[in-house]
């Protein structure tokens, strides 16, 4: 995986595949029976205390679950469309949104123990994860925790002097089988590798295999909180361009002026918040319901 490959995997998954359909209730049940970790703290409820926030997915006008994801602050998606897709003609990978989703997360025992609340932030491609390591290691020995990194920091720390965004933290969300690609997963390998969401309806209870759920609580378009005004694809036949990395400048919109500019991006996010604070009034927003603290530690987990 290459290094691009590695920041474009980072708040969206590339696939065009549509994910394995969720199985009916009864075989559902009977999966979630095929989990058998070797640490038996895994199959018990942690002690890690709950938190309630919000993460985001830069995406494109497909429709499926950040299962087997990777996620982002809203700071981290800013820097995501700047750096990987909004200089791009057309944009990469066709994205239109951002969206938003309530994340409930308890950590698992092991480690919750070790003093964090995440683990490694890992890349999927195609559904896959792709590193850093070997990732099934180390979810056998902690359960399919989230992962966190702020951008700066290991695993992208290539990016430590690039990203102005503040608070910029990217995450992924272990589901089903996450050691195949979409169209190479198997019933049997969804329920021996079951991945952290948790069934329909149920808290997290921290166990290996329910770390986390998810609710899409809004989205807001790419074209308004650039300044496009109409069809995206007459802006760039008109000659408009969101952003030019050589130029630090747009054409025909000024948005993403200013890349270098921690000023200019702390302003970015706050025009992308009064979005989803217009167009959802009744959703909290971040200060209301901040995330809690990215604390993985790089020596503590590998050791």
């Amino acid at each position: 995986t290459t290094t691009t490959t590695t920041t474009t995997t980072t708040t969206t998954g590339t696939s065009t595949l549509p994910p394995l359909p969720p199985a009916p209730a009864p075989v559902e049940l009977l999966l979630r029976e095929m989990y058998h970790p070797a640490d038996a703290r895994l199959l018990k409820p942690s002690r890690a205390p709950l938190y309630d926030f919000f993460m985001y997915r830069v995406q494109n006008d497909e429709e499926y679950a950040p299962e087997n994801q990777n996620m982002a602050s809203l700071a981290g998606a800013m820097f995501y469309l700047h750096n990987e897709i909004v200089w791009h003609v057309p944009r990469r990978f066709n994205k239109t949104r951002i969206q938003k989703f309530r994340i409930r997360m308890k950590a698992p025992q092991p480690l919750y123990e070790k003093g964090m609340t995440f683990g490694t932030r890992v890349a999927f491609d195609r559904g896959m994860c792709t590193g850093p390591f070997e990732c099934e290691k180390w979810w056998e020995r902690y359960g399919y925790y989230v992962g966190c990194n702020d951008v700066g920091s290991f695993p992208t720390s290539q990016w430590e002097d690039t990203c102005k965004y503040t608070n910029a933290v990217w995450y992924s969300l272990p589901g089903q089988c996450p050691s195949r690609e979409i169209r190479d997963k198997t019933w049997t390998c969804r329920g021996t590798e079951p991945g952290g969401v948790c069934p329909p309806g149920v808290e997290p209870s921290g166990s290996g295999n329910c770390t986390y759920s998810h609710e899409l609580v809004g989205e807001i378009s790419l074209n308004e909180l650039s300044g496009i005004q109409g069809d995206y694809g007459e802006f760039i036949r008109l000659g408009g361009r969101e952003y030019n990395q050589w130029s630090d400048r747009g054409v025909m919109t000024d948005f993403w002026d200013w890349k270098y500019s921690q000023y200019h991006c702390d302003q970015r996010v706050a025009k992308a918040n009064e979005m989803f604070k217009i167009k959802f009034p009744d959703v909290p927003t971040d200060d209301e319901l901040p995330p809690p603290r990215c604390n993985f530690n790089y020596q503590s987990f590998y050791h």
